[in-house]
């Protein structure tokens, strides 16, 4: 559980009346020395239901196990243990009402400390750019792989193995906390990440934001000092017109109701510097505004009758007694919202007039093949088989830690 889960967890606690006990037990290991979990602190650190901060600490026996008793209930719960000057992140439990006297199980491990950062791999860079009250809004992820067996920890002595590229002429750099993380250092435009990089392919994880103050369009770069696996910007769409470099556009993003223009990147070495211009549009004259409503509305509902047609003959062609109570097609829906985003894009001028009629054809051929699915789709499916879910609803693809986008697709996770 992070911290964020932590406070999430607290909104559904909010509701509750009163306090009991409950209690969080578990064992420490080390992977390669089983009498380095012995005698180690343990702390837990919770806030209840009116946000009261909760700290206990007890220290492990030689098998490295742990147990707190008579911890207040409802409350949300973090657990970590010190080692070798270490604060290792071990898990989260949370006892809601009612559920006073239950315990949980918390089980992690401990790892030994290294300087060497050689095999450390900055696995997924990410910017979002908005644009709020006349200030330009930048959050950037990154996502750092450690194949060793060991917490890599680089002294100050000795250069930073990674950094994070920020844009230039940026603000205060904090956290969604108010503060950096332990171990990254803001030097000029380069977020420098020292560590501690715990063993896994999500090591370290590094969420970020700052402001840049821009009266018109934002000019800056996407430098990627230490190279990066993948790199993806999503830039809000407001009525820009974007250029990323060497980036390549990817489908368009969808969250909260708003579109986002996506570009990535495979693989870039270290030392790239791609530019970043967000040109903001001049918006449309009212007058055209009005003729781009109307030629979109003239156009989704000729393409809507000609794609629903069959079906209504169909329904004409039964009882007229009979009414029908069936919602709207999904299919019907989609096609809208395409329909919708496609008009958009050809009003701002993202594509040429060719390449609107051309996309309109392939939503229509998308849409007849839809239709088709819904009508045969009972017939066709088994009852009782569930899909498991993949991760990313689009590519499957597996999210890193603090994505709020897929890095391969773009679609809004």
């Amino acid at each position: 559980m992070t911290a964020r889960d932590l406070l999430v967890t607290l909104a559904v606690l909010a509701c509750a009346a009163r306090a009991g006990a409950a209690g969080i037990q578990g064992q420490v290991t080390h992977g390669t020395k089983p009498s380095a979990s012995a005698g180690l602190l343990v702390e837990v650190l919770g806030l209840d239901a009116q946000e009261n901060g909760i700290t206990r600490q007890t220290k492990t026996d030689a098998q490295g196990r742990y147990r707190f008793d008579d911890l207040p209930a409802p409350a949300a719960y973090l657990v970590r243990a010190r080692y070798d000057g270490l604060t290792f992140p071990g898990g989260g439990a949370a006892f809601r009402a009612g559920e006073e006297g239950k315990r949980e199980t918390v089980d992690f491990m401990i790892f030994d400390k290294s300087e060497d950062a050689s095999r450390l791999q900055l696995t997924a860079a990410q910017w979002v750019v908005m644009r709020s009250a006349g200030v330009w809004r930048i959050q950037q992820g990154a996502t750092i792989a450690n194949p060793n067996g060991k917490v890599v920890v680089v002294p100050q002595s000795q250069p930073a193995p990674l950094g994070v590229g920020l844009a230039s002429g940026h603000g205060k750099v904090e956290s969604i906390f108010g503060k950096l993380p332990d171990g990254v250092v803001v030097k000029g435009d380069v977020a420098e990440i020292r560590g501690p990089v715990f063993p896994g392919d999500e090591g370290f994880g590094l969420q970020i934001e700052y402001e840049i103050e821009a009266s018109g369009d934002l000019v800056t770069e996407i430098a990627v000092p230490s190279g990066a696996r993948d790199v993806a910007v999503y830039v809000q769409d407001f009525g820009v017109e974007v250029d990323a470099g060497g980036l390549h556009p990817s489908r368009p993003a969808r969250q909260d109701d708003m579109i986002y223009q996506s570009f990535i990147g495979f693989d870039v070495p270290a030392g790239t510097r791609l530019p970043l211009h967000v040109k903001v549009l001049p918006p449309a004259s009212s007058a055209s505004l009005v003729v781009a409503a109307l030629l979109a509305a003239l156009g989704a509902g000729a393409l809507l009758f000609f794609v629903a047609a069959p079906v209504v003959r169909e329904a004409l062609a039964r009882d007229s007694a009979q009414e029908s109570l069936e919602p709207e097609s999904p299919a019907k829906a989609a096609l809208a919202a395409a329909l919708h985003d496609l008009e958009h894009d050809f009003e701002t001028g993202k594509l040429s007039a060719e390449d609107r009629e051309r996309l309109r054809e392939d939503l229509r051929s998308e849409a007849l093949g839809a239709l088709a699915r819904e009508r045969l789709g009972s017939e066709a499916s088994e009852p009782g088989v569930t899909a498991p879910a993949p991760a990313c609803r689009s590519c499957g693809r597996t999210a890193t830690a603090g994505d709020r986008f897929c890095a391969t697709c773009g679609i809004a996770l």
